[in-house]
């Protein structure tokens, strides 16, 4: 079972840069290990890495977020039409834009993905940038399925995907605010277990 990383301790609980540094630390941590995986198959190690690295404790790929979605549905048709405007024929019109909404859907894929250190909602075409969403396992409070009345508001990552629930993640901001997140995830115990070391206090 994965094990809980340590909690901060009293001196620096309550000083912002030394939160800022765990954070940052966690950070970098975080990214050396996931970035020896695959993107897309991420139990497989990158054939560029020569040291063998620590597996990740959950990965899984979720669809292109509501926003993508939603302006992939406005901009395809508009696209099209402007390509018919233009003097093109419809198939090849439909096929430019279907071309391009299947692109920009492909490198707007996210994957949730927890390592040793903390969780990251990555993104594919900009996968070797930066580690967006990032919160060190530090900081996760508890895991809970659904939706918690009595939590702060949370945000949705990622998008609705067959098979897959809903599970909600409270955690410590680097101000010490509770905050939340929410993401639809396959295996929800198993997502549970990788953020606290533990299982879930409420499984269905």
């Amino acid at each position: 079972m994965a094990q809980r990383r340590p909690a901060e301790n009293k001196s620096s609980a309550g000083d912002p840069s030394a939160i800022a540094r765990r954070w940052s630390s966690e950070r970098d941590s975080h990214l050396r290990q996931i970035n020896a995986f695959s993107f897309i198959v991420p139990h497989r190690r990158k054939r560029s890495v020569t040291k063998l690295p620590a597996a990740l404790r959950y990965a899984q790929l979720l669809p292109a977020s509501r926003t993508v979605r939603m302006l992939l549905a406005v901009a395809a048709p508009a696209y099209a039409s402007l390509q018919l405007g233009q003097g093109a024929t419809v198939g090849r019109a439909i096929g430019f834009a279907v071309l391009l909404a299947v692109v920009i859907f492909a490198v707007s894929t996210y994957r949730v993905t927890v390592s040793n250190s903390g969780i990251s909602f990555d993104i594919a075409g900009l996968r070797q940038v930066s580690s967006f969403g990032f919160v060190p396992l530090l900081a996760v409070r508890e895991v809970r399925h659904g939706v918690p009345g009595d939590w702060p508001k949370a945000r949705l990552k990622g998008g609705w995907w067959p098979g897959r629930r809903r599970v909600s993640v409270l955690y410590l901001d680097q101000d010490a605010m509770l905050r939340a997140f929410q993401v639809w995830v396959g295996g929800p115990e198993a997502f549970g277990t990788a953020l606290l070391g533990r299982p879930m206090s409420d499984p269905d």
